[in-house]
């Protein structure tokens, strides 16, 4: 992720990725993610795709519902006569994300070794190409955490200023022979300020003073640490395709900040002339 030009000191970014799955939220307007390709605007508009290399697999993928002739008898549960394995009647998701039949055989093996893998499947079925550990491995950069002020201290008793940003991240990467766009976009952020207070929780990346939206005022001195837990939502599609599906979870990075002392300010009346 690219960071916002800020006068300010950027704090050392350590990213830790954490993610636990949740149950799908019923799409209310659909947001970002039901957007078709030729009309994609506002938050996925320009989103630059990072691309995932992952270890080759053994084996090698084919999606056809037409039947290997070899395994006709073997699989004459699933193949009609004309040797096709027939679509269901009725399917959960769009033609654009329906997945044919996955067929594979080990990378060393010849052609006649295919086997079934799955029959037709739709996004959150078992066996579906991408799933949601598949959103836990891909490498979210940790939202960038700026304060102000930037000197390294702060005062009690006044607005400490935090901000980030809402730059979604874009990423490309083949999953049993499919290739696949994944879009993480920040949804949550949670503040902690390190003084034992309860973590601040916004939607708002925040903004730099004068206009700033999220602050903390520091009630004793000492030298705290400010980290940042970024919640991530996203969408998937297949490359190519049109519509993009929720993944059914969210991710967390943390960004921890440096650590900043805290003065309180006193005054003092003291006898001095005033020329």
């Amino acid at each position: 992720m690219t960071a916002r030009s800020w006068n300010l000191t950027l704090v050392v970014l350590v990213a830790l990725l954490s993610i636990s799955a949740s149950p799908a939220q019923a799409d209310e307007g659909c947001g970002d993610w039901c957007m078709e390709d030729d009309n994609i605007s506002g938050r996925l508009d320009g989103v630059e795709f990072i691309d995932v290399i992952r270890r080759q697999d053994p084996r090698v993928y084919a999606y056809t519902s037409r039947c290997f002739p070899k395994y006709y008898t073997q699989i004459a549960d699933y193949c009609h006569r004309d040797g096709y394995i027939p679509r269901p009647d009725t399917v959960d998701c769009r033609d654009d994300e329906l997945m044919p039949p996955r067929w594979s055989r080990l990378r060393a093996d010849s052609d006649d070794t295919w086997r079934l893998d799955r029959n037709f499947t739709c996004p959150g079925d078992d066996g579906y190409p991408f799933t949601f550990d598949d959103f836990a491995n891909l490498p979210i950069a940790p939202s960038p955490l700026a304060v102000q002020p930037d000197n390294g201290w702060v005062i009690a008793g006044l607005d400490t200023v935090v901000m980030s940003d809402d730059l979604p991240q874009g990423f490309r990467t083949q999953l049993l022979g499919t290739n696949f766009e994944i879009v993480a976009e920040p949804a949550e952020y949670s503040w902690d300020f390190g003084d034992g207070s309860d973590p601040l929780v916004t939607t708002d990346p925040g903004a730099p003073w004068p206009n700033h939206t999220v602050s903390h005022i520091y009630q004793a001195s000492g030298a705290v640490e400010i980290t940042l837990t970024t919640r991530w939502r996203g969408a998937f599609r297949i490359e190519g395709a049109s519509h993009w599906s929720p993944v059914n979870g969210t991710g967390e990075t943390v960004t921890a900040g440096p650590t900043i002392t805290v003065h309180t300010a006193r005054t003092h009346l003291v006898e001095d002339s005033l020329d």
